[in-house]
């Protein structure tokens, strides 16, 4: 690249990362801000947030408890083998996604349990990684 381009890319670049933090759009609002009316979406929604519940949190930290070298209070799912923490990661964001849109405390209690259990982990390690 020509140097004479490459400041004008660089400070793009600083601006973007700068606007990043404040938000991803311009015109967010915040999930708690949207009510869904009885159909198929507020239906999906319900549905997600059972299955979520539905879960045994306690096999998705076996991994986590294992690499800590904790006993673990369940069984890790055999068919999540290579893919533990990567799973869990997911299931603590549709966590959090799901209880910032309904407010349902069930969500916010698992959430608050996993956290707990990934902190004791981390604490366990000595290392800060979990």
């Amino acid at each position: 690249m020509k140097p004479y381009i490459l400041l004008p890319v660089a400070m793009l670049c600083v601006s973007s990362l700068a606007n990043a933090q404040t938000g991803l759009y311009n015109n967010e609002f915040a999930l708690q801000d949207v009510e869904l009316l009885d159909g198929p979406f507020r239906h999906a929604r319900d549905l997600n947030v059972d299955v979520l519940l539905s879960y045994d949190t306690d096999r998705l930290l076996a991994p986590y408890m294992k690499a800590a070298g904790l006993e673990p209070k369940g069984e890790s799912f055999p068919n999540w083998d290579g893919l533990d923490g990567h799973v869990g990661g997911h299931y603590l964001s549709a966590l959090a996604i799901h209880y910032a849109a309904t407010g349902n405390r069930a969500l916010k209690e698992r959430m608050d349990y996993m956290l707990s259990q990934l902190a004791m982990c981390a604490a366990a390690r000595g290392d800060g990684y979990v």
